[in-house]
């Protein structure tokens, strides 16, 4: 099994490191651990078919947030483990979005980990923190773009097919949107403005007389902040001032002493008796000063009881005010706050809206001239870019044919259409989607009908080759076909495998295959192997180099014979000099 003791870092592409523990899918008994630890560019997984390359890529979907289930735990744990490494030093969307969600990645660094129930409930890490499954898909966008035979990926959501055309257009193309994003927002926010302010009329004054009523009746209680808690504590001295000055009394009498001696006196007397010995011993000095200081402090304390006892007089009629005064405040308390701070705090909040409520219908005049103008502006603006758009289709357009031609689809259209938006959004006034034909005589289908699984294949790496370098392309630094080689082969799989390098050199890419075509041109060789036990199964993942590669490529031909092996060397010498050339 290979092992990796830390992710790998380098420049402009994003390494990962993920490790699966115990997690079983489909027919396996118990996957106990499979572990890869990835390289720069090109990464391929081979092996035989139910080999557990699929865990892998099982493994890397829970990590970007795809739903957990509770029969991927193994039959001997009450959990499942998955975990993943990212470097996002030269990912900034990432970093942004996890610094808006308050995750540290201080050091450039990023571990994902999650943790499977049996109940099917998961629990999501991000560097340590706890997160939620909507915050691990939205990141998970950011990092990893999956590509298989049969998945919904992105390039066939038509949503998505505006912004990859924007994408492939220049800095004042892409000025242009920003400025029409811009503008939808300022009209939007002015319409926003009237909506709120032209409630309807009985409504609105409807809720301006309550809120006025309520200020007033706050307002006439003259509250001050602490004043229940200050009135309730009167209440009780009052309510208990014959039992308190009892007390006080009490204490007064044993400090100055009535019949008895008290504590001053008898405190004095110690004292006295005390002076006489440091006559003789001048080290009783410090507890003859300690002793002093006790008195003092005695007869402050005795004269703070005696104060207090007289000031404690039964107050019917000042206790009857303090009811009054608090009943009215337990009334307020009722509709508004818990205590005269929460109180004074919605008078302060409603009078912004008493406010907003008493506008005048010059004020709204004003808003919808403005909103008017603004609109104006806008579909200005976006007939604009829609113009350009239609104009970056037919290059972007043409570019795709060009790359699907070199992946053997000479006779391949592909087109965007367009259609209207009457209301606009931020993204302008266009609706598009990638439109699609891949023989003569068919006629163009939105790209998400296509249904051959080669077609799609050769289509999203087409797609991919010509986005290569863009804002849409870059920002995702991880991207992994699972299978995209189905039903092709020869010639078509050595440009499938060529196309899939050139990806490799924006992104860490990761491609499971069983087309040594595309495995020879591979940076980093894995080979995924099954073990079966008696009563669990394990999976290895081992890197090839050397003879171990051959021996692979070979097998993937159909066996280790001396023609199939001497193929295999010759595949791998071909892709060095494509490489080198």
């Amino acid at each position: 099994m290979a092992e990796f003791s830390r992710p790998l870092r380098f420049k402009n592409v994003c390494p990962i490191r993920f490790m699966l523990i115990d997690l079983k899918i489909s027919n396996f008994a118990l996957i106990e651990r499979a572990e890869i630890g990835a390289g720069t560019g090109f990464n391929v997984l081979t092996g035989e078919t139910g080999a557990g390359k699929s865990i892998l890529i099982k493994a890397m979907g829970l990590l970007i947030g795809e739903r957990a289930t509770g029969d991927q735990v193994g039959t001997k744990s009450p959990k499942a483990v998955v975990e993943a490494a990212f470097d996002i030093a030269q990912t900034p969307r990432a970093k942004a979005f996890l610094d808006d969600n308050g995750i540290d990645t201080c050091d450039d660094s990023l571990i994902i980990s999650r943790e499977i129930e049996k109940t099917g409930r998961s629990k999501v890490r991000l560097n340590g923190r706890i997160a939620n499954n909507t915050i691990l898909r939205e990141l998970g966008e950011l990092l990893v773009d999956f590509h298989g035979q049969h998945e919904n990926q992105k390039l066939l959501h038509s949503e998505a097919h505006l912004g990859y055309l924007d994408a492939f257009g220049d800095k004042k193309h892409t000025q242009s949107r920003e400025k029409v994003r811009e503008l939808y927002k300022a009209w939007r926010e002015v319409e926003r403005k009237i909506n709120e302010l032209s409630r309807n009329e009985q409504e609105r004054a409807q809720r301006l007389d309550m809120l006025q009523f309520q200020a007033t009746e706050i307002d006439k209680a003259k509250l001050e902040s602490g004043e229940d808690e200050s009135l309730a504590e009167d209440r009780t001295r009052l309510m208990n001032a014959e039992s308190l000055r009892s007390s006080a009394d009490e204490c007064a009498a044993y400090l100055y002493g009535d019949e008895e001696p008290g504590a001053l006196s008898l405190g004095r007397q110690a004292l006295k008796a005390a002076k006489l010995l440091q006559q003789t011993d001048e080290k009783i000095g410090v507890w003859v000063e300690q002793m002093q200081s006790a008195i003092l402090e005695l007869e402050d304390a005795a004269e703070s009881a005696r104060d207090y006892a007289q000031s404690l007089e039964a107050d019917p009629q000042r206790l009857e005010q303090i009811e009054a005064r608090l009943s009215k405040i337990n009334r307020l308390r009722r509709n508004y706050g818990s205590n005269t701070d929460e109180i004074l705090a919605y008078r302060q909040q409603i009078e912004g809206e008493i406010q907003s409520l008493n506008f005048s219908d010059e004020q709204i005049a004003d808003l919808k001239t403005e909103a008017s103008n603004r609109q104006k502006e806008f579909f200005t603006s976006a007939q604009k870019l829609s113009d350009t758009r239609k104009k970056l289709a037919k290059s972007f357009g043409s570019e795709v044919v060009k790359q699907l031609a070199g992946l053997a689809m000479e006779k391949a259209r592909f087109e965007v259409g367009f259609e209207p938006l009457e209301n606009g959004s931020s993204d302008g006034i266009d609706k598009c989607e990638f439109l699609f034909s891949a023989n003569p005589g068919q006629p163009l289908r939105p790209l998400a009908k296509i249904a051959s699984g080669g077609e799609i294949s050769r289509v999203m790496l087409g797609l991919r080759t010509v986005l290569r370098g863009t804002t849409a392309e870059t920002s995702v630094p991880v991207v992994i076909f699972d299978e995209v080689d189905t039903g092709i082969g020869g010639l078509t799989a050595e440009k499938v495998g060529e196309k899939m390098q050139q990806i490799a050199a924006n992104h860490q890419v990761f491609c499971i295959t069983h087309l040594p075509q595309i495995a020879k041109r591979a940076d980093h060789h894995f080979r995924v192997e099954k073990r079966a036990g008696r009563d669990e199964t394990k999976v290895d993942v081992t890197p090839l180099e050397g003879d171990n590669r051959i021996l692979e490529l070979a097998r993937m031909m159909g066996s280790e014979s001396q023609s199939n092996l001497d193929h295999a060397r010759e595949l791998l010498g071909s892709a060095k000099r494509d490489e080198k050339a």
